[in-house]
C-alpha cells in the first residue's frame, strides 16, 4: 500500500486520549493510515505520494465549529455591512447603497451593534425617514432589528399592530412604533422581504465555505437550517452544492423546529446521510440575547435594562415539543442563554428521559451562558452537552459587565467548572454574530478577555490543550463524529490544520494573531497561505 500524502518534519498533535505526538502523518483515500517519524513512513512512499515537508510546523485535527450560520453568514457578505462608530456614518452608507438600487429593491444590513456607536443607542425609522427604499438592519445578535417607515409600512406594521408573542415592537412614550423590532417581531417584516433565489442561497453557502477553510475550519454544525431563509431551499441548496462537489466542509445540520414535521413524515432521525453532510439535531429556541435584554434570567437586568427577559414558550409547550423530538430518535438542540431559560431546558430534557428513557441521547444548549452549580450539576447528569462560544466573552463581556449585576455575572460561562464535572463543551461562534476564527475563540477561552482588556469571570479561564479540546475532540463529541473526526488517529477522516512552528508553546496574545498555514479536509488541500506574505483569510476581528 503506498500512500497518496504524506507530511513529515513537523509536530503532529494528535489530540488522542494520551496526547500522542508524532513527526509524520500518513494519508491514503482520505484517511489516516500511518502516524509516527520520517524513517517509518519510507516504505509507503511513491512516486506519485505527494510530499509536504512541514519544516518543523504545528498540525491539528481540523477545528469544528459547533455552532455557527454558514447561510446566513454568506448572505451577510452579499448585503450591507453596518458595523459602523455612528449612527451618522450607517445612515450615509445605507444613502450610497439607495443611490444604487430602484426605490422598491430593499436594503438589507447587518452587524449593527450600539455599543460601538457613539451616539450609544439603536437608530430607529426615524434616522432613515429620507431612505426612499425599504431598509432592514439586523444587530449582531440577530435578535434584534432596525426597520425604516417604507419597510414597516409595507409589513403593515402601525401602532395598532399587536405584538407576536416572543416578541416586541418597541413603542415611544407616545406608543408610536419606533422602528425597532425585537424576536419574534422581526419575523412581521422578514415576511415581505423577497425571498433568496435557490442560486443566492448557494452563493452564500459557498463564501461562507471559502472563509471557513482559511480559518483551518473543515466541520462545521449549521445551526438551523431554515433559519435565515424560513424555507428549506437551504436543506435543497447544501444538497446540491455536494452533488456538484463544491463544497469543502462537513456539515451536521441541524434542523429547525418549524421543519420538523417533514422530518416526522420521512421517519428521519439524527445521523441519517453522510460522512460531508449528516441530519442532527431538532434546533429550537427557549429565549432571546442578554445584550438585547431578552434572555430569560433569575435576577433582575441592570440599568439601562430592565426585566428578566422573556421566554418563548411556556413550560408544557417546551416539554411537548422536546418530547415529540425525543420519541423521534432525534438530537434536540435549544438555544437558551439566561438561566431561567436553561433551567426549563433541563427540565424538559430530564421529563422526556424519564418517559422515554435513551442511552447516550446528547441533547445539547446552544449558549447556555448563565449556568450555576446547580444547572451544572443537572447537565451531568443527564448527559446534556453545553455548547458556548467563548469569541462572545471578548465582543460582548464589557457590556456583560454593565448590564448583568455581580451576582448574576458570576455563573456567566463556567467552562472550568463544566470540565471540572466530565461536561464536553465544543467549541463554537455563532458566526456571524461573531467571528468564526477559532484562534479567537481559544484566545477569549485561555483569557477570559474583553475587548477593552478587562476579565470576565477569570477563574473559569482554561488551558490551551483544553480550548484546543473544545474545537476537535468534544466538537466531535457533540455531533456522535468521535469514531471519524476530532483526533489524529488511524483509521480516521484526515482533516487536518496546519499552524506555525511552536504553536503549542504560544503566549494566548500570539495565539490570537496566529495566521492557518494549510487546511486539509479528506486529505485534499483546499488553502495554502500565500508565500512571502500575510494570508487573505485572517479575518479575526470581524465583527468586533
Amino acid at each position: 500500500m503506498f500512500a497518496d500524502t504524506l507530511l513529515y518534519n513537523g509536530q503532529i498533535v494528535s489530540m488522542d486520549p494520551n496526547q500522542s505526538q508524532f513527526s509524520s502523518i500518513l494519508i491514503k483515500n482520505g484517511r489516516i493510515v500511518g502516524l509516527g517519524d520520517q524513517a517509518e513512513s519510507s516504505p509507503f512512499i511513491h512516486p506519485e505520494t505527494k510530499l509536504i515537508d512541514l519544516e518543523g510546523r504545528t498540525v491539528l485535527p481540523g477545528f469544528i465549529d459547533a455552532h455557527q450560520h454558514m447561510t446566513y453568514f454568506g448572505a451577510n457578505l452579499l448585503n450591507l455591512e453596518c458595523n459602523h462608530l455612528s449612527i451618522a456614518d450607517m445612515v450615509k452608507a445605507v444613502e450610497q447603497r439607495a443611490a444604487a438600487l430602484d426605490a422598491d429593491e430593499w436594503i438589507i444590513g447587518w452587524g449593527l451593534n450600539e455599543a460601538l456607536l457613539e451616539e450609544k443607542r439603536l437608530p430607529e425609522a426615524s434616522d432613515f425617514a429620507h431612505i426612499p427604499n425599504p431598509v432592514y438592519i439586523v444587530r449582531f445578535c440577530a435578535h434584534t432589528a432596525v426597520i425604516n417607515d417604507k419597510a414597516l409600512a409595507m409589513a403593515g406594521v402601525d401602532n395598532q399592530t399587536v405584538e407576536p408573542r416572543g416578541g416586541e415592537i418597541v413603542r415611544d412614550s407616545n406608543g408610536k412604533a419606533t422602528g425597532v423590532l425585537k424576536e419574534k417581531a422581526m419575523e412581521l417584516v422578514q415576511q415581505v422581504i423577497p425571498s433568496y433565489s435557490l442560486e443566492q442561497i448557494k452563493q452564500a453557502i459557498l463564501l461562507a465555505d471559502a472563509y471557513y477553510i482559511r480559518q483551518g475550519i473543515t466541520s462545521v454544525h449549521e445551526a438551523g437550517v431554515g433559519l435565515y431563509t424560513n424555507s428549506l431551499q437551504e436543506f435543497r441548496a447544501f444538497q446540491e452544492l455536494l452533488l456538484e462537489r463544491r463544497l469543502n466542509t462537513r456539515v451536521y445540520c441541524m434542523v429547525l423546529d418549524t421543519f420538523f414535521p417533514e422530518l416526522q413524515a420521512m421517519q428521519l432521525t439524527t445521523g441519517f446521510g453522510s460522512e460531508r453532510f449528516k441530519i442532527g439535531a431538532v434546533k429550537m429556541f427557549a429565549d432571546g440575547t442578554l445584550t438585547g435584554g431578552t434572555a430569560a434570567i433569575i435576577g433582575e437586568y441592570a440599568e439601562p435594562l430592565q426585566g428578566q427577559g422573556m421566554l418563548m414558550h411556556s413550560d408544557e409547550e417546551m416539554e411537548q415539543k422536546v418530547l415529540e423530538a425525543h420519541k423521534q430518535g432525534c438530537q434536540i438542540s435549544i438555544h437558551a442563554i439566561g438561566d431561567r431559560a436553561i433551567e426549563q431546558v433541563i427540565s424538559a430534557y430530564e421529563k422526556a428521559l424519564s418517559q422515554h428513557p435513551r442511552a447516550d441521547s446528547r441533547h445539547r444548549i446552544e449558549h447556555c451562558k448563565l449556568s450555576h452549580p446547580g444547572i451544572t450539576e443537572r447537565m451531568q447528569r443527564s448527559g446534556i452537552i453545553p455548547v458556548p462560544q467563548p469569541a462572545i466573552y471578548h465582543q460582548a463581556g464589557d457590556v456583560y459587565n454593565q448590564i448583568l449585576k455581580p451576582d448574576i455575572l458570576k455563573d456567566y460561562c463556567p467552562l472550568r467548572s463544566w470540565l471540572d464535572a466530565g461536561l464536553k463543551p465544543p467549541g463554537s461562534s455563532d458566526c456571524p454574530i461573531v467571528s468564526c476564527s477559532p484562534l479567537l475563540g481559544i484566545y477569549a477561552a485561555i483569557t477570559r478577555k474583553t475587548r477593552s482588556g478587562e476579565t470576565i469571570v477569570p477563574e473559569q479561564s482554561i488551558s490551551l490543550y483544553e480550548a484546543l479540546q473544545m474545537y476537535t475532540s468534544h466538537g466531535a463529541y457533540a455531533s456522535f463524529s468521535e469514531d471519524e473526526l476530532g483526533t489524529l488517529e488511524l483509521g480516521k477522516m484526515a482533516d487536518l490544520v496546519v499552524l506555525p512552528k511552536g504553536f503549542m508553546d504560544f503566549s494566548a496574545e500570539e495565539i490570537k494573531n496566529t495566521e492557518i498555514e494549510m487546511t486539509i479536509i479528506n486529505g485534499k488541500v483546499c488553502y495554502e497561505k500565500k508565500q512571502g506574505g500575510p494570508s487573505d483569510g485572517n479575518w479575526s476581528e470581524l465583527g468586533n
